[in-house]
């Protein structure tokens, strides 16, 4: 796999938009292809609900065939990626990035992300350019997924990340890590949650090095 002629596909998380990865991209080379994708613009927003099978489907419409491709998702969007990984057709995926990833999310912090949020103004979800019932339907999805018997069908190179300071998230992580074949479990030092947001330069860098490697201990072509 050579990054350079290789599609980067980013998810975002609950509450943000496509254009929360725009400083990560911009500091990764120029040449390499980036395709940040609007899970709230899927279409699969309706009457309140978000159908995190059905944003994965869609995702997998965007892939193109001839071309090497990796997923990189965050959050809700490292949910969507692992559905995708596990779905795609043998060779049409190259690579997994999941950072601060969940399984089988716990209830109660769920319902108390639920609590906090439900209390907001709608200007508060307009930061990363989201709205309130959006946001609300993604947390909702994500309360009510299980994954667990979808890590073993994930048969791609996969980075699993956490923020040190992402605790709600280390114990999903080394369960992705363990589920997943060969999957790599980072936990980086200083880093909570939306570390691509605070720190995009090093979200980068961890990028780079990952595909750099997976490059070299799996040279093909397509």
């Amino acid at each position: 796999m050579n990054a350079a002629n290789t599609q980067l596909i980013f998810l975002h998380g609950a509450g943000e938009r496509a254009d929360v990865w725009d400083d990560v991209i911009a500091e990764l080379p120029a040449d390499w292809s980036c395709n940040a994708i609007d899970l709230g613009e899927l279409g699969v927003i309706d009457d309140g609900m978000f159908d995190l099978s059905d944003a994965a489907d869609r995702v997998l419409q965007r892939i193109e065939a001839e071309q090497s491709t990796v997923v990189c998702g965050l959050s809700l969007g490292a949910m969507v990626a692992t559905v995708v990984a596990a779905r795609a057709d043998p060779g049409a995926l190259d690579a997994l990035i999941l950072s601060g990833g969940q399984v089988r999310p716990p209830k109660w912090m769920m319902r108390l992300q639920w609590q906090i949020s439900i209390r907001l103004p709608e200007r508060a979800f307009a930061a990363y350019g989201s709205t309130k019932s959006e946001t609300l339907a993604m947390y909702a999805a994500v309360e009510a997924a299980d994954l667990r018997d979808r890590l073993g069908e994930v048969r791609v190179p996969t980075a699993v990340w956490c923020g040190t300071r992402d605790i709600a998230n280390r114990p999903a992580a080394r369960e992705l890590a363990e589920g997943i074949d060969g999957a790599e479990l980072r936990f980086v030092p200083g880093m909570s949650h939306g570390w691509h947001r605070s720190h995009p330069a090093a979200f980068a860098a961890h990028l780079r090095e990952f595909l750099s490697a997976t490059s070299a201990r799996t040279p093909r072509g397509r």
